[in-house]
């Protein structure tokens, strides 16, 4: 049997360990410069590109970069050809891309679907049903967006707009819903 003082301790050793995580993330891309050509910042550019937006997360970005990174070590130098493979083809929106020559080109196009995937699933790889493991790497919750456009009629799983046992009563109306 757990006892109370061994939860409390265990917990808030995770709770610790939690909080030092986004540090031992960064680290690999830490010493590096955000200059236009960082590895950071390509990313950021073509995040941009491929979800359409003008601002996104920088520290959603850099994790998943981090990520993407970790699922196959060469994932920077294929961020930095698919810019310019962008670049060469004159591509200035997201829309055209499913046209292009890039997306023709299977790798191209699993680079992007990777991207994409990650800024709107919230995480990279591939779950696994009824697996312990699986090559899945978190990215981030609350600002996947794949949330965005039910925001108005869909709450985030586990975030509730009410107090602590609003679902005992009825809504009043449809729109208070």
């Amino acid at each position: 049997m757990i006892s109370r003082r061994k939860l409390l301790s265990t917990g808030a050793a995770l709770a610790g360990t939690m909080l030092l995580l986004p540090v031992s993330i960064r680290a690999p891309y830490a010493q590096q410069s955000l200059s236009a050509d960082s590895d950071i910042e390509q990313f950021y550019r073509l995040s941009l590109f491929l979800t359409d937006r003008t601002s996104l997360s920088k520290n959603v970005s850099l994790r998943a970069l981090t990520m993407l990174t970790e699922e196959d070590k060469n994932f920077p130098e294929q961020v930095t050809l698919l810019n310019q493979k962008i670049k060469q083809a004159g591509l200035t929106s997201v829309d055209q891309l499913p046209d292009s020559p890039i997306f023709q080109d299977e790798k191209l196009r699993q680079i992007c679907l990777s991207i994409i995937s990650a800024w709107y699933l919230g995480y990279t790889g591939t779950p696994v049903e009824h697996r312990a493991m699986d090559n899945t790497r978190f990215v981030t919750y609350t600002g996947a967006l794949m949330y965005e456009p039910t925001i108005d009629a869909t709450v985030i799983p586990t975030y509730s707009r009410g107090k602590t046992n609003y679902w005992t009563q009825p809504p009043t109306t449809i729109k208070n819903d």
